[in-house]
């Protein structure tokens, strides 16, 4: 009944033409005039009974509108599959502006993926890196431990100090008016901490438990509070304790403060989330590094319509991330702003190339290598994934993943690219270099800061 006719229009680019006898136009035309003819309420006629040339006359341009819809959500996609080609992205419709006699037809612009002929990966050479944990930095985790492990001990006649936690009521005023959100009781302070407005944590040093403070202070300008921004304001304050910070003597005591038996367990839970961290890290290298090497071995070009695409989903993702962190994406900004600055939308494009180039390659090496995912291993990643939680919450949440389809497809879209790097670094030569996890570690932030 359908029949479509392929016209390549260039590497990348066809055009299918697809044509419907007009018996199937009459059809779908005489059951959308008789679904109309049903609801029709027309002056002399009573519901359901109004003849359908009447309706054909009054509502022909709709009922034609209708059959066309219906036309095409019906073949559209039998049209796709009978031309043989796989659209990259939704294939742009055209209609005729007048249909030709004696049929119904339509033309699809279909973009396909690149095809690409995977240079040899014996030929290819890597440059991992393969990322330990070295004695320096267990000791650098136990020693920041150390430091920011704190406990307070009260102590009565205490004076307050700067690194002290003060524990007190408050209520603060603008002139003789108590402000909303300005009010406090046993509020546990660490002076020095900039937790309240500058000048307030100050005032408190010098001070004993059963202290009255009138704590005088200007809000800043701008505030959060916008009715508050700049105003003076004074906190009628009543110490209640005041506590000294006590770090640990030593690295028993220190295990003792987070529940280890002793400095032994401490260190060797220590190592474990390190060792976590280097083998995620050393993949990483070896994940960066394939890819590095498919890119430059196998160049290709992507059609401009598949990287217009990805370039409205990366930025679409970025201003999504930057509004679920506070910044306020104004209509000014998206439309005048980053969204049509040059060098911002350069950046991304360059990007959006690099991600679908990359992931064109993973999948060319999976059919090559015919590597199919493994449903154990999937099995075996969730459970991994589930010691995030209490081990009581194990279960509900492998059982939570399994009911997201979303979820566990990118879950298994992860672990397939991991086997098909696998498989390039066992076909591939090798070059390997050892590196500690915290020079690792300290590269890493230095390239973020440089991006």
């Amino acid at each position: 009944m359908i029949q479509t006719n392929v016209k390549q229009l260039s590497d990348h680019e066809h055009q299918v033409h697809v044509t419907l006898p007009q018996s199937e136009y009459d059809r779908v035309y005489a059951e959308q005039t008789s679904k109309l003819s049903a609801q029709a309420k027309l002056p002399g006629f009573r519901p359901g009974k109004t003849p359908k040339a009447v309706i054909q006359k009054q509502f022909g341009v709709k009922i034609h509108e209708d059959t066309v819809s219906e036309l095409l959500q019906a073949n559209y996609v039998g049209a796709i599959e009978s031309s043989g080609l796989v659209p990259a992205v939704q294939p742009e419709l055209t209609l005729p502006s007048v249909q030709p006699d004696g049929e119904f037809n339509f033309t699809l612009n279909v973009v396909t993926w690149p095809k690409v002929e995977l240079s040899s990966l014996i030929d290819m050479t890597l440059k991992i890196t393969k990322v330990s944990v070295e004695d320096d930095d267990i000791k650098a985790v136990v020693q920041r431990l150390m430091t920011s492990q704190v406990k307070y001990e009260i102590e009565d006649q205490r004076t307050a100090e700067n690194g002290d936690q003060v524990t007190m009521d408050f209520v603060g005023f603008v002139g003789d008016e108590a402000f909303d959100g300005g009010d406090g009781e046993d509020h546990a302070l660490v002076l020095g901490s900039g937790q309240f407005i500058p000048g307030f944590e100050d005032q408190l040093i010098g001070h004993q438990a059963g202290d009255h403070v009138v704590v005088a202070v200007t809000f800043p300008d701008p505030y959060q509070a916008e009715h508050l921004a700049g105003k003076q304001a004074r906190f009628e304050t009543d110490i209640k304790s005041v506590a000294k910070s006590v770090s640990p003597e030593n690295e028993d005591t220190l295990a003792t403060m987070l529940n280890f038996d002793d400095a032994e367990a401490l260190r060797e839970d220590a190592l474990q989330r390190l060792s976590l961290e280097a083998e995620q890290a050393s993949y990483q290298s070896s994940h960066d590094a394939v890819l590095e090497a498919l890119l430059e071995a196998n160049l290709m070009t992507l059609p401009t319509r598949l990287v217009d695409e990805e370039m409205k989903s990366t930025i679409q993702r970025i201003t999504q991330n930057m509004k679920q962190q506070g910044v306020d994406m104004t209509d000014d900004m998206l439309t005048d702003g980053m969204l049509t600055d040059e060098a911002f939308r350069s950046e991304v494009r360059e990007r959006s190339e690099r991600n679908l180039k990359s992931s064109i390659l993973i999948q060319t090496v999976r059919e090559q290598a015919q590597i199919e995912l493994d449903e154990a291993k999937v099995d075996a990643e969730l459970e991994e994934l589930s010691k995030q939680y209490p081990a009581d919450q194990h279960d509900a949440f492998v059982s939570w993943m399994k009911s997201q389809d979303a979820e566990m497809a990118g879950l298994r879209d992860r672990l397939l690219e991991k086997e098909c790097v696998s498989y390039v670094l066992q076909t591939s030569k090798v070059e390997e270099s050892g590196k500690a996890l915290s020079v690792w570690q300290q590269e890493q932030d230095g390239q973020k800061e440089t991006s």
